[in-house]
């Protein structure tokens, strides 16, 4: 699909929407969203009850449409889907998302397989069936029955609606946004292969997310990951590791999850980073939107607290990462500028009496010697934690190399954390998932050489 054919998808002029439009239906719910989301195009209610909704007209059918549509929604029950299909390709509409379920996830193969001749017949691409719909938040273009999103620059490809909906939830709870949304169902037609493809070269695109249950083109999203992952990082959460989890999957979309040592394999040879979940899928992909890649492994942490320290060198240590002790001239130089309490191994320990001079100085010393570093601030009441947060800043300004921070816990650090934020720094909730993220940076910078050399044949 050429990327001017997607932008009926995610920058339409005007979207046609077929289905109920009583309040509380799915019609009515996306097309007020897309109301109030402040979508500037044309939008056209279809029912054939007409009247008006949400101060819209209603048309009786596709066919009545008197302007041009690049889009349609469709939320019909299954007996009338086919015909707006062909109405669709009648009136030179050729993109549709189709949010009806009842096809292959329930065992009606043939009402997909109908769906897909009939589309393929009129010439019209589907995203769906049984799909939450999809979202360009830079555009205001909400056609999904999902918590609008915020725009970012992470695209987010899924195979299951909900967990769509519940990852846009806690996005908006972090303040995360997106490029693009697309939950893709059934993936009868349109799914994550040309969409990777496509997502590849989006400019408000810096980071791919996917969740998968699984893939029915192996080799050719191969190669579609192999692409992308050469441009931007691919982030993925793969379902079905265990047996009942397979078992599920399977169920779910209709879709043959596979073996999973398969799928490890072969992310590994295009490049997709796998994650766990979403908060590591979130986590990774802010640390991707802000951070440049370290050039090897060596990770200072620096702390004022013992124990947070020492569990994220842990952590650092299990992940490959090299939480290798200073050497001697590093400890003499930075010495005379801190606490006699302090310990100069690695985690480099300021205690609680370091303020904003320490950090930095401490800070700015490490990166010197280091290849990224790890701050980690325990805050109490009677510390000013802006002015720690400021020296943070203020030596990550000296230095081109990832830090990622974490500031702990809760309202005592709410201004110094904007702060971080505000200065393009990642703050995360703890000192281990500082380490996670810094390990996949390092293993993206080494990927990047060897998947380049990579053959998919």
């Amino acid at each position: 699909m050429r990327s001017h054919a997607f932008d009926a998808f995610f920058k339409p002029k005007a979207v046609a929407f077929a289905g109920s439009i009583k309040p509380g239906k799915i019609g009515y719910e996306i097309i007020k969203s897309m109301k109030e989301g402040g979508y500037q195009g044309n939008i056209y209610p279809v029912n054939p009850a007409g009247g008006e909704v949400l101060g819209y007209r209603v048309f009786a059918s596709i066919s009545e449409l008197t302007e041009d549509v690049e889009l349609v929604v469709i939320s019909l029950p299954l007996r009338a889907i086919l015909d707006t299909i062909k109405q669709c390709g009648m009136k030179g509409i050729r993109a549709a998302v189709v949010i009806s379920s009842g096809f292959s996830e329930v065992g009606n193969y043939q009402a997909e397989n109908d769906l897909v001749t009939t589309a393929r017949k009129w010439e019209v691409r589907i995203i769906g069936p049984n799909c939450a719909g999809l979202m360009n938040p830079w555009t205001n273009h909400f056609p999904s029955i999902e918590v609008r999103a915020l725009p970012g620059h992470t695209a987010f490809i899924t195979q299951s609606g909900a967990l769509g909906g519940a990852t846009l939830a806690l996005a908006e709870e972090r303040r995360f946004g997106f490029s693009k949304f697309v939950s893709y169902g059934n993936r009868c037609d349109v799914g994550d292969i040309e969409l990777l493809s496509y997502l590849a070269d989006d400019p408000q695109t810096g980071v791919i997310a996917l969740y998968i249950e699984g893939v029915d083109k192996g080799r050719e999203f191969l190669r579609a990951a192999h692409a992308a992952s050469m441009k931007k990082p691919v982030v993925a959460i793969k379902s079905g590791r265990t047996q009942s989890g397979t078992r599920a999957a399977s169920s779910h979309t209709g879709t043959l999850a596979g073996i999973d040592q398969i799928y490890e394999a072969a992310f590994r040879k295009t490049g997709i980073i796998r994650v766990e979940g979403i908060e590591e899928m979130f986590d990774l992909c802010q640390t991707f939107s802000q951070c440049l890649l370290p050039d090897g492994n060596r990770v200072a942490i620096v702390s004022n607290a013992g124990g947070p320290g020492i569990l994220a060198a842990d952590k650092a240590e299990k992940l490959g990462l090299d939480v290798a002790e200073p050497s001697p001239s590093f400890q003499k130089n930075l010495k005379p500028h801190l606490s006699p309490h302090a310990s100069l191994k690695n985690p480099i320990d300021l205690t609680v009496e370091s303020g904003y001079e320490e950090f930095r100085i401490a800070l700015e010393s490490a990166l010197s010697e280091y290849d990224a570093a790890i701050v980690i601030y325990v805050a109490t009441p009677y510390l000013d934690s802006n002015a720690i947060a400021r020296g943070v800043i203020d030596a990550a300004k000296a230095h081109q190399k990832p830090i990622i921070t974490n500031f702990m816990a809760g309202r005592i650090v709410k201004d110094a954390v904007r702060l971080l934020k505000e200065a393009g720094l990642v703050n995360l909730a703890t000192g281990e998932r500082c380490a996670f993220v810094l390990s996949k940076l390092t293993e993206r910078k080494k990927l990047l050489g060897r998947i380049k050399f990579a053959s998919i044949d």
